[in-house]
């Protein structure tokens, strides 16, 4: 077998054996060359019709070892090529990118980052051009549109937020990962369902397991990192408002308008899976949000072992906070409302740092005011009180129609957060050598 194997390389149309031969050339070129320089071990006949012809041997043995030099460096280079193009079926992507990833991202700082909705997404863009050492925890309360259909008719997890996070964390924006995003619109029962949620859906029940499934579409994506459900059961989440009524489900939760005291998942002794449990113990650095407080980062803190495994965990926790507040949810909510909201399910002194927004573009607070949507004001001074080690406040908006946070911007204070606050035994992996490297690799490109 070994040896029908081997014969395979002299199959025409490989693009392979020519390139051989060119460097076999170039050597046998450049050793004929050599022996001339030297003028030993030639036949007398041989030189002295070259002396006889070109009067200068050397010179003659000089042109063939550097024609033979040529010929080796430019079969050496084809064929790696030839060979590189096997492991980049994607056109897109270059050998400089293989590189930054094996010296870079890969030996990147560990990151786990808690939430889910829009915030989870934008974060995970950001991070993934710092590290490939990233593990996303993701909510599966959702209950509406695509994600809720699907959730009703098929009796699996809503894989909305789940999608967005594969997608978000693909190594390349290939027409796949477009693909995975793609919205029907049509008539009839397609319409308003994404490419990327049937897919799961879909191999839910080829594998017969949603988390599976999750791994799987992760590995057609190629994404730097993990997405993990944070609990594989079935749960619906309530709210308790402040007049003591029930609202049940994600949905009527964001459009009550009531203001919410707690919220708590049904049934409540859900578990998260074991592998978050281990990243958030393993990680270097925790970030939770940014998202929607009650129905995207608090559904995550209620499942119990997951709460206490961010209470003991040693990695720097970071909380960032919201940009506007959100109608019938956080309503005249601060920064500070945020945080005590958090550390009410966490406990005292469980988040390092908190990220606040200071800059608000004037045009697009306009609109927002007539939605009731205005921004989230901060105190410093009420946020260490809270036990806050450090907030970090920066300007995040994107340079857009929206207000929103932008995915550089945020993931460039978070990796600034663990220059900080990471202890240097942690950061072996991620030595001040390769942020250099990782800049002058960014300019090249």
């Amino acid at each position: 077998m070994n040896q029908l194997r081997q014969l395979r390389w002299f199959y025409p149309g490989l693009r392979v054996k020519r390139w051989i031969a060119l460097i076999i050339v170039g050597v046998l070129l450049f050793g004929a060359g050599f022996t001339f320089i030297i003028g030993k071990n030639i036949p007398l006949d041989v030189y002295n019709v070259v002396k006889a012809t070109l009067k200068k041997p050397g010179a003659f043995g000089i042109t063939l070892a550097f024609f033979g030099i040529v010929f080796i460096i430019y079969g050496i280079r084809r064929l790696t090529i030839r060979f590189i193009k096997l492991f980049l079926p994607d056109g897109d992507k270059h050998v400089v990118d293989m590189l930054y990833e094996e010296m870079y991202l890969r030996r990147g700082i560990r990151i786990v980052v808690i939430g889910g909705g829009t915030g989870l997404h934008t974060l995970l863009r950001g991070l993934k051009q710092h590290t490939s050492n990233i593990t996303a925890i993701v909510t599966v309360s959702d209950d509406g549109g695509s994600s809720g259909r699907l959730r009703d008719e098929l009796n699996i997890l809503p894989p909305g937020d789940i999608r967005q996070c594969i997608a978000a964390l693909a190594r390349s924006e290939t027409s796949v990962a477009e693909l995975f995003s793609t919205r029907f619109q049509c008539e009839g029962p397609l319409n308003g369902h994404s490419v990327g949620n049937l897919l799961l859906a879909a191999m839910t029940e080829l594998k017969g397991d949603f988390y599976q499934a999750v791994k799987e579409l992760s590995k057609v994506l190629d994404i730097q990192g993990q997405v993990i459900p944070s609990t594989l059961s079935n749960v619906t989440l309530c709210a308790e408002l402040e007049d003591g009524i029930i609202v049940r489900g994600e949905t009527n939760i964001t459009n009550s308008t009531g203001r919410v005291r707690r919220v708590f998942l049904s049934p409540p002794n859900c578990q998260a899976l074991p592998e978050a449990l281990r990243a958030i113990q393993e990680a270097d650095i925790v970030v939770i949000g940014p998202g929607s407080l009650f129905t995207s980062i608090m559904p995550n803190l209620v499942v119990k072992d997951l709460a206490a495994a961010l209470r003991n965990t040693k990695a720097v926790r970071v909380y960032v906070c919201n940009i506007m507040s959100q109608p019938g949810e956080t309503d005249d909510f601060s920064a500070s409302d945020h945080v005590e909201k958090i550390i009410g399910l966490l406990g005292k002194k469980t988040l390092d740092y908190v990220v606040v927004n200071k800059r608000f573009p004037v045009k697009q607070l306009e609109r927002y005011r007539k939605k009731d949507q205005f921004p989230v004001r901060y105190n410093v001074e009420e946020l260490k009180k809270l036990g806050v080690r450090q907030v970090m406040i920066e300007d995040l908006i994107m340079e857009d129609e929206l207000v929103r946070h932008d995915p550089e911007k945020l993931g460039a204070v978070i990796m600034n957060i663990a220059r900080q606050a990471v202890p240097m035994a942690n950061l072996r992996r991620w030595p001040a050598e390769l942020e250099k490297l990782r800049e002058n690799i960014m300019g090249a490109k």
